[in-house]
């Protein structure tokens, strides 16, 4: 950078050599007083630029020694100049030690205009927020339970800590100063500052739980001995920080629907010097870095409800079912995210707000509406595509659950949606053997609602006895399917004799055996046969080939497994034959019992 003075350009060069104690020294010679408060603007702004495209600082020791030449310079001059010097090239942060040295000063400097700060604060939060946006994400390496603990290790988590860490230090100052603890001691204050001031601020910390803490590890286990991590306890601080600023947790969530119109009022007439004006140039008033994202307050939901962090700040005016609805949409955005953290977080808050509902809560007016249809469709998602074993199983339970708390009729209505629309022989099977338990509960006189017989189960048992590809279905990928769904009818046949044929399954047995046992009864035949030539192939090949190196191939879920071991080959088929069996066995008994 070229300079136009002797001063700037020994300033540069010693910047640039790394000597930074020399730097501090000639800024604090007496003689060099008048010439540094004349040109205090491009001083701040050849250190700045020179720290930062230079890259110079790099550890803890220059973050202090940089923050104190900082912290000399904006004692000399006007605060509103001083900021828009320290943030004219701080649009990007080199590296968090550069961070981290501009908090102080930006801090000090701040803290000189209490009355007319509201723009200026604005323009530092959003641009340290816009670094902190930036940060990695840690690995999503399909960790659960004690595993978890290794995210502390990890880089990305690591450097949030370190800048996060650091941004609370500067940013709870100015959430004390708006506190209803200190105000509490003020006889006299201005109330809309105040007010203008705290809705900044939880602006700026709602974005956090966004990112990064959306995508961190929060969860803390009851009664167990695991530490909170690091990252956890500092979410918790900055939770603390929002509830300095707001008595009612619940008012937090305004910034969804409003984000925060009263942040565009304009500030006080005499606010109309030149650096103002500069600042209000590069200050976009619609910037989107400045609304709240819906994810943060889907995170902020879970703090509340699972991690139980805001309990002090909690309203317990609220009906359970009220508060599921309300939360529902949060759940869905949680569960469409393809993080494994993000996910554990939704499931987690479904299972807590479902927990707190009574049976038969939900009525069916409810279930047809668009969340309401999404939720179940995405736990169905969670459960066949996860990656992680803890998580498919609870978005199960949670299915279970959230099916438990609707009437009779959004039962049905949600069997019939996942029988419909989830092709997963798993899911399909899971709502058979639902419908089944229902309507055994029915049948001995346990449950007094008849939804689930008649003309319901007539229609749900003609969707249930069809093989859509006929004798050409794949037996094994069906099979869970197919199973419980002979299991069902073979149920109703012990249970419900032809003489009183109450759920009038006999009626439609002509129907049944010709478009489901007939094709099944053929599948399985071509299905036993092609599996036993291709052991029997495989037996022929070992034979005649070394042990071990047989080239052999699997295909699962339509992908193909090259160079798979021949045990492993050969307890596949063997499964594949048992299940066959399985399902003739049970054939075989519905064929008797008719």
């Amino acid at each position: 950078m070229k300079t136009e003075t002797a001063f700037e350009v020994e300033l540069e060069r010693n910047l640039s050599e790394q000597k930074f104690e020399t730097v501090l020294e000639t800024l604090k010679t007496p003689e060099n007083d008048t010439y540094i408060g004349t040109n205090l603007w491009n001083i701040i702004n050849t250190v700045c630029l020179t720290l930062k495209t230079k890259d110079l600082i790099q550890n803890e020791d220059d973050v202090d020694i940089c923050r104190k030449i900082l912290l000399n310079l904006v004692d000399r001059g006007n605060p509103r100049e001083v900021i828009v010097a320290l943030m004219e090239d701080a649009d990007s942060f080199k590296n968090h030690f550069h961070f981290s040295a501009l908090l102080d000063p930006l801090k000090k400097t701040l803290l000189k205009v209490p009355g007319k700060r509201g723009k200026s604060l604005e323009w530092v939060l959003s641009t340290l927020n816009a670094h902190i946006q930036t940060l990695p994400l840690p690995e999503d390496a399909d960790l659960q339970g004690d595993e978890k603990m290794l995210l502390d290790a990890d880089p990305a988590v690591m450097d949030t800590n370190y800048v996060v860490s650091n941004y609370l230090k500067f940013i709870d100052t100015f959430v004390e100063e708006v506190s209803f603890e200190t105000l509490s001691k003020k006889e006299d204050y201005y109330a809309d500052r105040v007010e203008h001031q705290r809705e900044i601020l939880q602006r700026f910390i709602l974005i956090l739980f966004d990112r990064p803490f959306l995508y961190q590890d929060l969860h803390v286990e009851l009664d167990s001995d695991r530490p909170k991590s690091t990252i956890r306890t500092l979410c918790e601080t900055y939770v603390k920080c929002l509830f300095k600023t707001c008595r009612n947790v619940f008012n937090l969530f305004k910034y969804e629907i409003n984000p925060s119109k009263s942040s565009l009022k304009k500030e006080a007439k005499d606010d109309n010097n030149s650096s103002s004006k500069k600042e209000d140039e590069v200050k976009d008033e619609n910037d989107d870095s400045e609304k709240v994202p819906t994810l943060a307050l889907a995170n902020l939901s879970y703090l509340i409800f699972v991690e139980n962090i805001a309990l002090d700040s909690q309203p317990f005016v609220y009906n359970h079912r009220y508060l599921f609805m309300k939360n529902l949409k949060y759940i869905i955005l949680l569960l469409g995210k393809n993080k494994n953290l993000v996910l554990f977080k939704g499931l987690h808050l479904a299972q807590t707000l479902l927990d707190r509902l009574e049976e038969y809560g939900i009525a069916y007016n409810y279930i047809e509406l668009g969340d309401f249809t999404e939720f179940p469709r995405l736990l169905m998602k969670v459960a066949i595509f996860s990656s992680i074993e803890t998580h498919r199983k609870m978005a199960v339970q949670v299915f279970l659950s959230y099916i438990s708390k609707c009437d009779w009729k959004g039962r049905y209505h949600l069997i019939n949606q996942v029988l419909c629309t989830t092709n997963h022989s798993g899911a399909e099977g899971l709502v058979i053997n639902l419908y089944k338990t229902y309507l055994n509960d029915l049948l001995n006189g346990s449950v007094t609602d008849n939804y689930f017989l008649g003309k319901n189960l007539k229609l749900f048992l003609k969707k249930v006895y069809v093989l859509k590809e006929g004798v050409e279905t794949d037996i094994l990928e069906h099979s869970d399917r197919i199973m419980t769904s002979l299991n069902f009818l073979r149920y109703l046949l012990l249970r419900d004799g032809k003489d009183k044929n109450v759920t009038g399954v006999w009626d439609l047995l002509p129907a049944i055996s010709k478009k489901f046992l007939e094709p099944l009864s053929t599948g399985l035949d071509l299905s036993r046969a092609h599996y036993k030539q291709v052991a029997k192939d495989n037996e022929e090949n070992a034979r005649n080939k070394a042990k071990g190196s047989i080239d052999s191939t699997v295909t699962v879920n339509n992908e193909m497994w090259p160079n798979v071991p021949p045990q492993f080959q050969k307890d596949l088929l063997d499964k594949a034959l048992l299940t066959f069996d399985m399902i003739e066995s049970i054939l075989s008994r519905v064929r008797e019992l008719f």
